[in-house]
């Protein structure tokens, strides 16, 4: 990562260069990993469709006049749309598109075809609940301030040969605790095949009050956090971890129609509402425009599969432009190896 990043900074200030942050998924390099790869593809694009909660299931945490139950679909969309690799659309917000009775697993998944096409999604994730779950308890917690202080007092006591009184506050106290399950079932669909991958939250959070304090954490307080955490359960499982990289643009040439056609695949994705696709298609016509001997075209389209997900795609067009004639060969060896180092390679074809 050091090794590539030098390489950008030195790309930037000596060939002057143009740079772009560019997002990329990364896969866990496990089977888990690889089956989640497999099964999503290029999926970027997702419609988010939230169950609308069951009053009696939630009543008996929220209370029976609570206007809190009904804004759980907007919270629990906050959740999954921080810090997310998909580009989230919220279906409860389409009331073109859907009714409550079409918010139902079985309506999303009948309207998912005309769904997509009209958001431009590519997968919807569904997201359900069972029954919620919370308690209150006690439990002995580590007070860090007393703790530090208590290191502190043992290293001047070591560093003087005299004792220092470091006071007679325990470290761990007893404090409330909430045990605070929000049991998320979630779907994701294919819009194309309708294949489907699951994941269901049924750990739940722990949130502590402050050290010493022995009462139970609030409902709400104890909710945002639950939910937090059942979100990224889900991410976790269901969404590749997203990264950005500052990536190098090729936009000169010796011909001034594929040169234009650079620049503008560039422009593209700096503008008021960049398309990474549409500077895709700028890059393409360049390459047709230079008989396929662009290797700036070649690189820039490297980048753009890279950030797409579609990893071998990426490590082909790298390897096609390292070898035209005039390309930047050590840098372009460098965003190949970012690829390979990034693809979540299946073991068993490597035997």
């Amino acid at each position: 990562m050091r090794k590539l990043s030098t390489l950008l900074m030195l790309a930037f200030l000596f060939n002057c260069g143009v740079t772009v942050d560019v997002e990329y998924p990364v896969f866990p390099k496990d089977k888990d990993g690889r089956a989640l790869q497999k099964f999503l593809g290029t999926i970027r694009n997702v419609g988010l469709a939230v169950e609308p909660p069951k009053k009696s299931l939630w009543e008996s945490i929220f209370g029976s006049g609570s206007s809190f139950i009904d804004q759980m679909p907007s919270k629990v969309f906050e959740a999954f749309d921080k810090e997310s690799y998909y580009k989230l659309t919220d279906l409860s917000k389409r009331a073109d598109i859907l009714n409550e009775g079409t918010l139902s697993l079985t309506g999303i998944t009948n309207s998912r075809a005309k769904i997509g096409k009209l958001i431009g999604a590519e997968a919807i994730l569904y997201i359900g609940y069972q029954k919620p779950f919370t308690e209150c308890s006690t439990e002995n917690k580590i007070d860090v301030a007393a703790a530090g202080m208590k290191v502190a007092g043992f290293a001047a006591s070591m560093a003087t040969g005299r004792s220092v009184n470091t006071g007679n506050e325990p470290v761990s106290k007893p404090t409330g605790v909430r045990m605070m399950l929000i049991p998320l079932d979630a779907t994701l669909i294919k819009v194309e095949t309708g294949e489907v991958k699951k994941a269901v939250v049924s750990n739940p959070a722990k949130i502590f009050n402050s050290v010493g304090n022995l009462a139970c954490p609030s409902v709400l307080d104890s909710f945002g956090q639950g939910l937090d955490e059942a979100a990224t359960y889900i991410k976790n499982r269901l969404s590749p971890l997203v990264k950005t990289e500052r990536i190098e643009v090729f936009t000169k040439d010796e011909n001034e129609e594929v040169k234009a056609l650079l620049q503008e695949g560039y422009e593209e994705i700096t503008g008021e509402t960049p398309s990474f696709k549409k500077a895709k298609e700028a890059w393409e016509k360049a390459d047709k425009k230079a008989g396929g001997k662009s290797w700036g075209a070649k690189a820039n389209l490297g980048t753009y599969y890279f950030s797409n997900g579609d990893f071998e795609q990426s490590i082909k067009l790298y390897e096609e432009a390292m070898g035209l004639p005039g390309s930047n060969k050590s840098y372009i060896r460098e965003l190949r190896k970012r690829v390979e180092a990034t693809f979540a390679v299946d073991e068993s074809k490597q035997q």
